[in-house]
């Protein structure tokens, strides 16, 4: 009786391996994905960086901030917010350009 049952419990292990699954192929897949949301979230940013320093720039020239920079950065932070939230487990859904561009995030405040 003992062989009957690790037959059955050992064929519901490989059914998996069988329809091309490895154990722990998803994590791999899933590192892989981290590493690529890592490089896409280090430019995007010190473009944010550079921006700022842009946004700087035009404030010092004509006294106020350009709004369309100034959008473009909020949404180009949110998609940085969007790398890190995956590459730690806070979302399942992958980032740009897997997914849509972000908007601005809804929950900063506007000064």
């Amino acid at each position: 009786m003992s062989d009957a049952s690790s037959h059955s419990s050992s064929g519901s292990d490989r059914s998996g391996e069988q329809a091309g699954e490895r154990p722990g192929g998803a994590a791999w897949q899933r590192v892989l994905y981290m590493i690529g949301f890592w490089f896409l979230g280090n430019i995007a940013f010190s473009l944010s960086i550079l921006l700022g320093a842009v946004q700087f720039i035009v404030v010092l020239i004509n006294g106020e901030k350009n709004e369309e920079l100034a959008a473009f950065s909020k949404r180009l932070v949110a998609y940085v917010w969007e790398c890190l939230t995956f590459i730690t487990y806070g979302q399942e859904e992958k980032p740009f350009p897997f997914g849509k561009f972000p908007q601005e995030r809804g929950d900063e405040r506007d000064d």
